[in-house]
């Protein structure tokens, strides 16, 4: 039996959500955490325990016994957790932004996990577990997930941010394969953006295929909200007419996928690139902020005056992560 990397010394539990603790193999595992326990025996490929939730506390030990082997985790907290997902612009490095080397701070209260990237490239990987935030490595860090956390951390302790993005993906190919097709969203080849079929990008861009292999490695750890900026890469005057419903549809599969309903979404409009500010890029934008609207727990976060227009990652992060935090701060 095997526990699943995103359980590790360091790690962050949602306050008030289930606790579910999970991995691979088949037999019998056994888990104790805050006073709560819990056991599963199975024959299948894969095991999960559920706890009930708790309230923000820690440091804690998570004491996991599978077929009678002990493992303790330990310095782990109930918190925030916040899912980062999307495209180049949550992967964008702090290293590359415009906060100077001598602004990076220690924040022993902000922790990372990084799913594994299918481009590969990605400064922390999943066998380091969950990494708390230090001024030394700090530029290795998401330019907003830094921010946001420190902003956070001074408001609601300790906060997890998971990082689950890939650059030039398009939306589909972050829900299984075929769900728009299902719902009556038929766009043809000629209809999508250039990018989706550059050679480079069109393993990763495949309907489903990052839904398979990064959100899964995410899914169904509990998260307090998900954080979505996305959408460089679905700027065509066909798709823009489409995203709202795309996103509708993305956000009640991933509610679904962690059990929860109302999980809360904060959606980041792109901002306005000058070299593509065309129709397309205006009806993606236009959705963006019509989709919290058509979704209750949604909340759009406007960029375009608080970033730079000449550049499709704007350096400038930090006023940026203050506005989501503000609005992270409204709904968890």
């Amino acid at each position: 039996m095997k526990l699943n990397p995103i359980f590790s010394s360091h790690m962050v539990f949602a306050a008030n959500k289930p606790i579910r603790i999970y991995g691979e193999g088949s037999g019998t595992a056994e888990v104790s955490f805050a006073g709560l326990t819990g056991s599963v025996t199975t024959e299948s490929d894969s095991w999960l325990i559920e706890l009930p939730s708790l309230p923000v506390g820690g440091p804690y030990e998570l004491h996991i016994l599978l077929d009678g082997e002990e493992t303790v985790l330990t310095d782990v907290f109930v918190g925030t957790v916040i899912l980062y997902a999307g495209q180049s612009n949550l992967q964008f490095k702090l290293s590359a932004s415009t906060t100077p080397r001598d602004a990076w701070r220690d924040e022993p209260r902000a922790r990372l996990f990084s799913t594994e990237r299918v481009e590969q490239g990605e400064d922390f990987h999943p066998s380091e577990g969950w990494v708390p935030c230090r001024a030394e490595t700090a530029g290795k860090w998401s330019a907003i997930a830094y921010h946001t956390s420190r902003m956070l951390a001074e408001t609601h302790g300790v906060v997890g941010a998971i990082g689950c993005w890939q650059g030039a993906s398009c939306i589909e190919t972050w829900v299984p394969a075929g769900l728009f097709r299902q719902h009556g969203i038929c766009l043809s080849e000629d209809e999508l953006f250039l990018d989706h079929w550059c050679e480079n990008f069109s393993r990763w861009n495949s309907g489903g295929y990052l839904y398979e292999r990064q959100f899964s490695q995410v899914k169904p750890f509990s998260v307090s909200a998900v954080v979505w900026y996305q959408g460089e890469s679905d700027q065509s005057l066909a798709e823009g007419l489409v995203y709202a419903d795309e996103l509708s549809l993305l956000i009640d599969q991933w509610r679904a996928d962690f059990s929860d309903p109302g999980l809360p979404f904060i959606v980041v409009q792109i901002a306005e690139y000058t070299p593509r500010y065309d129709d397309g890029w205006r009806a993606v934008q236009k959705a963006q902020l019509d989709v919290q609207g058509m979704r209750n727990g949604v909340k759009t976060v406007i960029s375009a005056d608080v970033c730079e227009t000449d550049d499709i990652h704007p350096p400038t992060k930090d006023k940026l992560s203050r506005r989501i935090a503000d609005a992270l701060s409204t709904l968890v």
